[in-house]
């Protein structure tokens, strides 16, 4: 049980950090620039999905410059590529999270739609800042958190 509760904690602490809250400032930057890039292609005429995938592959680069020089600025315990590589995986994981749960919460539990989807974006912006704090911005290096250092 004593496990149980420290991971609890350790979420709570993370959560309720000025980390957390730097992290959702550069997200929510990032759902503006997604828009406004997004929106500007498909002005340019280019088709949406196109502009979509633009849109979405700016805010991802734009999130984790600010990420890198803001947020995590003291944690860069990583090379710059396998930041940027575990960061984009990092996002995919996200996505996925957030589809999975606003399909179980809206087609399993019977949530509506538009709760779930509130609730859905919530659950990829927790794996969005947990795969972040964990592994892209890691506070020591995986090797050694392994060996217990």
């Amino acid at each position: 049980m004593s496990a149980i509760r420290r991971i609890i904690e350790w979420t709570r602490k993370k959560i309720f950090s000025t980390t957390f809250l730097k992290f959702s400032i550069v997200g929510a930057s990032g759902v503006i620039i997604n828009y406004g890039v997004s929106y500007a292609c498909y002005i340019a005429g280019l088709s949406d999905i196109i502009s979509l995938a633009i849109g979405v592959e700016t805010a991802i680069i734009s999130n984790f410059i600010w990420n890198d020089l803001w947020t995590f600025r003291g944690r860069r315990t990583l090379k710059l590529h396998l930041r940027i590589l575990y960061f984009h995986a990092s996002r995919l994981l996200g996505f996925l999270a957030t589809m999975v749960s606003h399909y179980l919460l809206a087609y399993i539990l019977g949530i509506p739609v538009t709760i779930s989807y509130i609730l859905a974006i919530g659950i990829g912006t927790l794996t969005n800042f947990f795969t972040s704090d964990l592994f892209v911005w890691p506070e020591r290096p995986l090797e050694a958190r392994v060996s217990g250092s």
